[in-house]
């Protein structure tokens, strides 16, 4: 079983793994502890959403990668 990740201490530029498969860097973290936003880097399921940027809640973060 994966760690919690603790969103109110990731930081802008951390690389976060979602339960979809895709990676995300981190652009902006309201450290709220319940979403943050983040840049596609891959995206196996829509290649085409690579370069944009979207809301990522807790649920959706299973592991920071860097």
């Amino acid at each position: 079983m994966a760690e919690v990740v603790n969103l109110i201490t990731l930081e802008e530029g951390a690389t976060i793994a979602t339960a979809t498969g895709a990676t995300a860097e981190v652009v902006e973290n309201p450290k709220d502890g319940v979403w943050v936003f983040a840049k596609y880097v891959t995206n196996p399921d829509d290649p085409s959403l690579v370069g944009t940027e979207d809301m990522f809640f807790a649920a959706d973060i299973v592991e920071v990668l860097k």
